[in-house]
C-alpha cells in the first residue's frame, strides 16, 4: 500500500529509498503540529471572543476547524475575525484621549 503512495518519488523506474517508517513519523508530527496551531489560534479566539461579547463559541470552533481542515481559507477566517471583531472590550475602561488600556 505504501509502495503505490510512494510512486510518484521513483526516477528511471527503480524504487525510491524511503524508510516507511520516517514518512509515517512525519505524517503524525504534522498532524500533532496542526492541531496544536489550530487549538491554540481557536482558544486565542473564544477567549478574545468573551471579553467582546461576540459569539464566541462559533467563532472560536470555525476558526480553529478552518485552521485544522483548509489552512489557507483558515488564516483568512483568522484575519477576518480579528478586522470584524470591534475595538472595545467589555472589561477595559475607556481613557481620556480614547485609546483603552495604560500606559506602557
Amino acid at each position: 500500500m505504501l509502495r503505490l503512495a510512494l510512486l510518484p518519488l521513483q526516477v528511471g523506474g527503480e524504487a525510491a529509498n524511503v524508510d516507511s517508517t520516517a514518512v509515517l513519523v512525519g505524517m503524525i508530527l504534522g498532524v500533532i503540529l496542526t492541531v496544536l496551531i489550530a487549538g491554540s489560534a481557536g482558544y486565542w479566539v473564544y477567549k478574545d471572543a468573551s471579553k467582546r461579547e461576540n459569539n464566541e463559541l462559533q467563532w472560536g470552533i470555525g476558526v480553529a476547524a478552518t485552521l485544522f481542515f483548509l489552512f489557507p481559507i483558515g488564516i483568512l477566517v483568522l484575519v477576518a475575525y480579528v478586522i470584524v471583531r470591534g475595538d472595545e472590550t467589555g472589561t477595559e475602561p475607556m481613557q481620556e484621549g480614547g485609546a483603552a488600556g495604560g500606559d506602557w
